[in-house]
């Protein structure tokens, strides 16, 4: 069964920790990966404009995921530590995926989730390529087992983007991760994701941490 959404925008906001606390969260078997040379963490906010599952029609939703960047199988891919839905993207669930269900505002220039200790604000500037980190097609996450999922991106349009005032990533430390100073971000308009139905890849691990 394939899941396709259409994406009003996104945010996504990073930074560089130290590649061993990275290690220390990864379930057996992954390594971490560096993006332009460096060990990142990333706080991926998105709003969803509706899509189908299969046949059946989806609502809109907005979402919050944690993820960092690793390699599968000499693969690069994308690693979702922790995400947050509000109501409309509970179906989530019936995917595999490790949902947690959250209040979020989002809108233009800052982002919201209480639950998460988030609060991202921002200002978008020049347009840009997709950046490194936005091109990974391999995404992957914990569920009873490590499950991986193709992603298909299209007609996303980049920007440059700058954090202004104060950044809170409180999740990000309860994982075990050390944010320091201001995020780099970079913000997109528009596009689709399309995702295979995930299946379970190996048995059920546990972080090394």
């Amino acid at each position: 069964m394939r899941l396709e959404l259409s994406v009003y925008d996104q945010v996504v906001a990073s930074w560089p920790v130290d590649r061993e606390s990275i290690a220390a969260a990864l379930p057996a078997g992954l390594e971490p990966d560096a993006i332009e040379g460096r060990s990142l963490v990333s706080l991926a906010a998105l709003r969803f404009d509706g899509g189908r599952l299969g046949r059946a029609p989806l609502p809109r939703f907005s979402q919050l995921n944690v993820r960092t960047y690793v390699r599968h199988l000499d693969e690069p891919a994308v690693l979702f530590l922790r995400s947050y839905v509000t109501p409309g993207g509970l179906g989530g669930v019936l995917l595999g995926a490790p949902l947690r269900a959250a209040r979020m505002s989002f809108r233009l220039g800052r982002v919201e989730v209480p639950a998460a200790g988030v609060a991202l604000a921002y200002r978008a500037e020049e347009g840009v390529e997709p950046p490194a980190l936005g091109r990974r097609e391999l995404g992957l996450f914990e569920a009873a087992g490590l499950r991986e999922f193709r992603i298909v991106r299209e007609d996303e349009t980049w920007h440059r983007a700058v954090a202004v005032g104060t950044q809170r990533a409180d999740v990000l430390r309860a994982l075990g991760f050390d944010p320091v100073g201001s995020p780099e971000v970079y913000v997109a308009t528009g596009g689709s994701f399309s995702v295979e139905i995930p299946t379970r890849k190996s048995s059920p691990s546990r972080s090394r941490r």
